[in-house]
């Protein structure tokens, strides 16, 4: 594939990047993180402005883009450390749009703001690949799921589940009184809850299939979110190093300190490759889990040093969360978790570790 975006891609890049910068202030994110909530004046400005549809056919409201552009969509956002389910909304509609039939008119009621979905996978035993909760035959669901990111928020939660045609996905509508969130803290500070759901309504969107890509589309989404992290991290710590003074020069002049920054760009660099060649794949319908999991578990390894490194050439300014550079560390490193840690994603590539290359 050609990584370098085309023109039109550029553009669009260069246009959320300025209309982020103008209407998104970090002030505004620390109102988000101590009032735990989303930004809800961010989301609205992003559907009426039309860009929640980016990878969407024109036929339902979108953009006629793929997942290069909701790549570019969600780095742009995650360079803000903005506090909106950009990552959550995009897996779900992406998900029902493109393995659950019929889902269109819910795609396009996200896609107009009407609503909000957001997946929930996980359980108690901590496992992508197999869930206990289970949906009645009238699709009354019962069982908890854990770690699902903006669940207060949502209007919608998209489900995996075990029905009596076996494993799926069912769409509940989050203000079913049935439907119980408890927030939970996060590291990266932003909304998280475990849900119950004691009898709840919902329909089946999904069969297995649609559940298993459910989860590559929400991993390889959250490497965008990785890379973002990483570059904005490199990009203060140049900018910071090459003001700040000592021993009457600046910093960026001593070999070690450009050692370190060579360092931090080697990794956002390489993630660079790693994700959009996976959202390529995607895009193909070529991607394997086997891929997306190398991706993320690159990536999931990255972050931690690229933030750090960037805290210690900060010196004592990386110290205090005034300045901008936290936003990147706690996001960073709680996404480096979300849809599966390094080690959990490293076990996905060596159960297929034996099976010939498909390069080869």
């Amino acid at each position: 594939m050609d990584l370098d975006y085309t023109e039109t891609q550029e553009l669009l890049r260069d246009t959320l990047r300025g209309f982020l910068e103008a209407e998104v202030p970090f002030s505004q994110v620390r109102e988000c993180e101590i009032e735990k909530r989303s930004d809800d004046k961010l989301w609205a400005q992003l559907v009426e402005h039309g860009y929640l549809g980016l990878p969407f056919p024109s036929t339902i409201g979108g953009g006629d883009g793929g997942f290069v552009e909701a790549g570019i969509l969600i780095e742009e956002v995650s360079r803000r450390a903005a506090v909106v389910p950009i990552v959550e909304v995009l897996t779900a509609a992406i998900t029902l749009q493109r393995h659950c039939p019929g889902s269109s008119e819910v795609v396009g009621d996200i896609l107009n703001g009407s609503a909000i979905v957001v997946p929930a996978v996980l359980e108690a035993n901590d496992s992508f690949d197999s869930f206990e909760l289970a949906a009645s035959a009238d699709g009354a669901l019962r069982g908890e799921k854990r770690f699902v990111d903006y669940a207060a928020v949502a209007t919608h939660h998209l489900v995996s589940a075990v029905g009596a045609e076996g494993p799926g996905l069912y769409l509940v509508d989050a203000r079913d009184p049935a439907v119980k969130c408890e927030p939970i803290p996060t590291l990266g500070r932003t909304p998280q809850s475990v849900v119950r759901y004691d009898g709840a309504a919902s329909i089946r969107v999904g069969e297995r299939d649609a559940a298993a890509a459910l989860v590559q589309i929400g991993r390889a989404l959250t490497c965008v979110q990785l890379l973002a992290c990483m570059d904005a991290s490199l990009e203060q710590t140049v900018a910071y190093t090459n003001v700040r003074e000592q021993f009457g020069r600046p910093l960026s002049t001593f070999q070690a300190v450009q050692h370190h920054a060579a360092d931090m760009g080697m990794h956002a660099e390489s993630s660079r490759f790693l994700v959009y060649e996976a959202l390529d794949c995607l895009e193909r319908d070529v991607a394997t889990d086997e891929q997306i999991a190398v991706t993320k578990a690159s990536l999931s390894r990255a972050v931690p040093d690229v933030v750090m490194t960037g805290h210690q050439l900060h010196g004592g300014q990386g110290y205090i969360e005034e300045n901008d550079l936290y936003f990147f560390t706690i996001r960073g490193k709680d996404r480096a978790l979300a849809w599966g840690t390094a080690e959990e994603c490293l076990e996905i590539v060596a159960a297929n570790v034996e099976d010939k290359a498909q390069w080869l």
